[in-house]
C-alpha cells in the first residue's frame, strides 16, 4: 500500500469488478446516482466500487459494506426516462478503506489505499499446477486461460486468476471479496482450488442444483399462468369479434410476405425457421423479442433489389463537371473506371481510394460519381472504428444485438448495388483486443466479398454488386493491407485561382440559396471574394471560405431586417469592416534588389508561398550559423549549399581567404515558423554566392530546387502551387530544375502568362541567369 487518495464511494449489490475487466450495471438508488455525477465532474470519472453485505438492503448503512473493493472507471451510457442510469464500470486497481463517511453534501466518500500485486516473488510453476487443476473441474475454460498455460508469465498471471474467478459463478460474495483482497496471485489460487475441488464442491453442486430447480420450477408455474391468462384474453378477443391477437397477425404477414417475395432459398429457409420458433413462444418472452427481431432485421435487408446503372458516359461527364470545379485527371480517371464498369459488366477492380486534405471534396464527388450511374448513394465514416463487431455485428445472442455497419448501410441502401462510400477509412484504429481493418478485407476485396460474414444474420451476403468508394486524408495511414486493395486518386489542395472560380459558380448561389437572398440583394465582386481567400483563409480545400461568405450574409440580413440598407455590393472594405482586420498575410517580393537575398518558393498544406532567404557573413573562423527554425532535410541542404560554393569559390569570383577568414550567417524570416525540404539548396547556393561576390540578385526572380555536392539541380514539389504564389507575388521569372518542366501542364494558364518560367540542370545555369556572368571554367 503505497498510494493514497480520496474518492466517492458507489455501494453495489454485491457487483465485484476485477481490475482490467468492464462490468455494465443499472443504477436506480439516488444516492448512487449523485455518487455516479459527482464522479464524472470532479473525480476524472473515477470511483471506489464497495458491495454491501446484506444485498437485500435497499439502503445499507455504511458500516454494513465491505472495506475492500475496486477503483473504478465510471461512464454512462444510457439516461432511461424514469431517472435510472446504465453505468459501465471499468476496473483499474484493488483497493481498500477503512472507513466510509459521509461528506458535507451527503455523499460517501472514502480515503483509498491503492493495492499494488507484487508477482516478482510468486511461484510460477506451482500456479500453472494449481490452475491445470482448476480447469479439469471446469466445463468451460476461456481460451485466454489456454493460452497462458502455453506460454506462462508473472505480468499475466494476476489477470489469468481473476479470468477464472469470474467463471465461477458458485462463489459466495464473501468469498469474492477475500480473493478481491487477497494480493498474491498463487494464494487465490490456492483459495479457488481449496474451496472447489477440495471438500466444498460437492457442498456448493447440491446447493446449485437446488437454487437451480427451484428457480425452473417458479419460472415454469410463472409461464404457465402468464399462458393461461394470454390464453383466455385472445378468446375474449374472438368472441367480441376484435380479430387474433397482434402476435398472430404479426406471424401470419412474415408467412405472407415469405411467399410472395423473392428470398434467396437459403434465406428463406432461415427466415422460416426463426417465424416457426417465434410461434411456438411466448410473444413477451426475452427470446421472442430476439427472435422477432432476427426476422425483421433478415426482412429488411435488400436481398434482390437492385436499381439499374446509367451507361451514358457524356452524362456522367456533365454530372461531375456541374458539381465541380476542375480536377480534370480525377474526373477522366472516374469516367474510364465507369466504362470498364460497363464493357465488364463487373466490378471486380481495386477500391478507387480518394485521398486528399479536407475541404477538397472528396465526399460530393463521391456523390456526384452516385448520382453519375445512377445508383442510390449510402455512406458510413470510418473514423474512430476500433472493434472488429462494428463491422461485422454480434451473436443475436447478445443482450442489443444487431448486424454491423455495412449490413446496417444495406438496409438504408435499399438494393444490394449502391455507391457505398467508406468514408475516413484512414482512421480505423486496432488495439489488442481487436482489429476492424482485418474485418473490412472482407469487405473490399472482390475475390471474397461475394459471401461477407456478418455474425448477426448468419448468413452470407453478397456485396459484390456494391461500388465501394473510400476517402482519407493522409495515405500513410490508410491500413496496409486495405492499401493493397485500393486505387489511389490524390486531390491536391485547391489554387486561388480555382477558388475563386469553386466561389463564382459554386458557393456564393448556395449561401445566396440557404439565406433566402437574391444576387440583386448581395453581391460578392471579384475583388471581394479574392480578398477573403488571400487574407482570411488559409486552407486547402473551401470549407472556411464558404463559412465566411455565410458570414457576411448573415450580418447583411440583420441589417436588411433593421432596414438600415435594402442591398449590399460587397467590396474589400465591406469585407474588413465585416469580418474585422485581415488574419493572415501573404509574402511580397522584395522591395529593391538586394546582396545576399534571394527569393525562394515554398509549398505548404495550403498552397504555396515565397520564401527569401538571407545570407550575410563577418569576421570569423569559418563558421557556418543556421537560424529560422530549419528542419533536418534544411539545415543539409544550407550545409550542401555552403561546401558547393566553398569548393568552387574560383567559379564564382570569391576569394579563398573569405571562408577562412568569415563566419557565414544564413537566416529564413519567419523563425518561429518551422520549415523543412530539399527545394531551398538552389535558392540558399544563389544567397551565399550573392553575399560573399557583392553581387545583388534582382527581386523579380524566384527560383526552386534540390542541389547536390556536385551543383547538380534535383526535381522539386508542389510545382503548381509554388507558380502560382510566385505570380500572386509579382515576380517575374522563377528557375526551377529542368525535369519538373514536364509539370508546366499542371500550371495555370493564367499562371503562365504572368511567369517567364525557364529549366535548369546545374547551378553554373543558374549563376550565368541571375549574375548575367559566365562562370569561371579555370577553377
Amino acid at each position: 500500500m503505497n498510494q493514497e487518495l480520496t474518492l466517492p464511494v458507489l455501494i453495489s449489490r454485491g457487483v465485484i469488478v476485477y481490475p482490467g475487466f468492464h462490468e455494465t450495471i443499472e443504477i436506480g438508488r439516488d444516492q448512487s446516482k449523485e455518487v455516479i455525477e459527482t464522479a464524472l465532474k470532479k473525480y476524472d470519472s473515477k470511483v471506489l466500487l464497495l458491495s454491501q453485505k446484506k444485498m437485500i438492503e435497499e439502503e445499507p448503512k455504511l458500516d454494513e459494506v465491505y472495506l475492500y473493493g475496486t477503483i473504478a472507471t465510471v461512464e454512462i451510457t444510457k439516461r432511461w426516462k424514469d431517472g435510472t442510469l446504465t453505468v459501465s464500470l471499468t476496473g483499474i486497481s484493488r483497493a481498500k478503506t477503512d472507513v466510509v463517511r459521509l461528506d458535507e453534501t451527503n455523499l460517501p466518500m472514502a480515503k483509498v489505499d491503492i493495492l499494488e500485486t507484487d508477482h516478482t516473488e510468486a511461484n510460477l510453476e506451482q500456479a500453472v499446477e494449481l490452475i491445470k487443476a482448476l480447469k479439469t473441474e471446469l466445463r468451460d475454460v476461456p481460451e485466454s486461460v489456454d493460452q497462458f498455460l502455453a506460454a506462462p508469465t508473472l505480468g499475466q498471471l494476476g489477470a489469468t486468476v481473476d479470468i477464472l474467478t469470474l467463471e465461477l459463478p458458485q462463489l459466495t460474495l464473501d468469498q469474492k471479496v477475500q480473493l478481491l483482497a487477497t494480493l498474491d496471485p498463487v494464494a487465490r489460487l490456492e483459495i479457488l482450488v481449496g474451496g472447489y475441488i477440495r471438500g466444498d464442491k460437492q457442498k456448493q453442486d447440491r446447493e446449485v442444483e437446488t437454487e437451480i430447480s427451484r428457480k425452473i420450477k417458479d419460472r415454469m408455474d410463472q409461464q404457465q399462468r402468464e399462458y393461461y391468462l394470454r390464453e383466455k384474453m385472445r378468446t375474449i378477443k374472438e368472441e367480441l369479434g376484435e380479430g387474433e391477437g397482434s402476435d398472430s397477425d404479426a406471424i401470419q404477414k412474415y408467412r405472407e410476405r415469405l411467399e410472395k417475395e423473392p428470398f434467396p432459398k437459403n434465406v428463406k429457409e432461415k427466415i422460416l425457421a426463426s417465424i416457426n420458433k417465434l410461434d411456438s413462444m411466448q410473444g413477451a418472452s426475452a427470446e421472442a423479442n430476439v427472435e422477432r427481431n432476427y426476422i425483421d432485421w433478415m426482412m429488411s435487408i435488400p436481398w434482390w433489389e437492385t436499381t439499374e446503372d446509367l451507361k451514358d458516359l457524356v452524362h456522367a461527364k456533365e454530372v461531375l463537371d456541374v458539381h465541380h470545379y476542375g480536377l480534370k485527371k480525377v474526373k477522366d480517371r472516374i469516367v474510364e473506371y465507369l466504362a470498364v464498369m460497363q464493357k465488364t459488366n463487373s466490378l471486380k477492380a481495386q477500391i478507387i481510394t480518394l485521398v486528399g486534405p479536407p475541404g477538397v471534396g472528396k465526399t460530393s464527388l463521391a456523390r456526384s460519381i452516385a448520382e453519375a450511374v445512377g445508383r442510390n448513394f449510402v455512406k458510413v465514416s470510418l473514423g474512430g472504428v476500433k472493434d472488429e463487431a462494428e463491422i461485422r455485428g454480434h451473436r443475436k445472442t447478445y443482450v442489443g444485438a444487431m448486424p454491423g455497419r455495412i449490413i446496417q448501410t444495406m438496409k438504408r441502401a435499399k438494393v444490394k448495388n449502391p455507391l457505398f462510400l467508406l468514408d475516413e477509412i484512414d482512421k480505423m484504429s486496432s488495439d489488442q483486443r481487436a482489429d476492424p481493418a482485418s474485418a473490412m478485407l472482407e469487405v473490399l476485396d472482390p475475390e471474397q466479398n461475394s459471401e461477407f460474414s456478418d455474425h448477426y444474420i448468419e448468413e452470407a451476403y453478397d456485396l459484390s454488386d456494391v461500388m465501394f468508394i473510400a476517402t482519407a486524408n493522409y495515405l500513410e495511414n490508410i491500413p496496409e493491407a486495405l492499401y493493397d486493395r485500393m486505387e489511389i486518386i490524390n486531390l491536391s489542395s485547391y489554387t486561388e485561382i480555382e477558388k475563386m472560380s469553386i466561389a463564382k459558380e459554386y458557393l456564393v448561389p448556395k449561401v445566396l440559396k440557404e439565406h433566402a437572398l437574391t444576387a440583386e440583394e448581395l453581391n460578392f465582386s471579384d475583388a471581394a471574394i479574392d480578398e477573403l481567400i488571400k487574407y482570411y483563409t488559409r486552407e486547402a480545400g473551401v470549407r472556411q471560405l464558404e463559412r465566411l461568405l455565410s458570414s457576411v450574409a448573415r450580418k447583411f440580413i440583420v441589417k436588411l431586417l433593421n432596414k438600415e440598407i435594402d442591398h449590399l455590393a460587397v467590396t474589400p472594405e465591406i469585407v474588413n469592416e465585416y469580418l474585422g482586420k485581415r488574419i493572415f498575410e501573404h509574402t511580397d517580393k522584395q522591395e529593391k534588389s538586394q546582396v545576399g537575398v534571394v527569393t525562394g518558393l515554398a509549398y505548404t498544406q495550403f498552397g504555396g508561398d515565397i520564401l527569401p532567404i538571407e545570407v550575410n557573413y563577418f569576421p570569423g573562423k569559418g563558421n557556418l550559423i543556421l537560424t529560422g527554425k530549419l528542419g533536418d532535410v534544411m539545415k543539409e541542404s544550407a550545409s550542401i549549399a555552403y561546401d558547393y560554393v566553398r569548393s568552387n569559390y574560383n567559379k564564382f569570383g570569391i576569394k579563398r581567404e573569405t571562408f577562412e577568414t568569415n563566419d557565414i550567417h544564413i537566416h529564413v524570416p519567419e523563425g518561429a515558423v518551422p520549415k523543412d525540404g530539399p527545394s531551398a539548396g538552389v535558392t540558399i547556393t544563389t544567397a551565399i554566392v550573392s553575399a560573399l561576390s557583392g553581387r545583388p540578385v534582382s527581386k523579380d526572380i524566384g527560383m526552386t530546387g534540390e542541389i547536390t555536392l556536385r551543383g547538380l539541380v534535383l526535381p522539386i514539389g508542389g510545382l503548381r502551387e509554388k507558380s502560382i504564389s510566385a505570380a500572386r507575388s509579382g515576380l517575374k521569372t522563377i528557375l526551377i530544375p529542368k525535369k519538373n518542366l514536364k509539370d508546366l501542364d499542371d500550371v495555370p494558364e493564367e499562371v503562365k502568362k504572368i511567369l517567364e518560367i525557364k529549366g535548369i540542370e546545374r547551378f553554373d545555369q543558374t549563376f550565368e541567369e541571375v549574375f548575367g556572368l559566365k562562370v569561371n571554367e579555370n577553377n
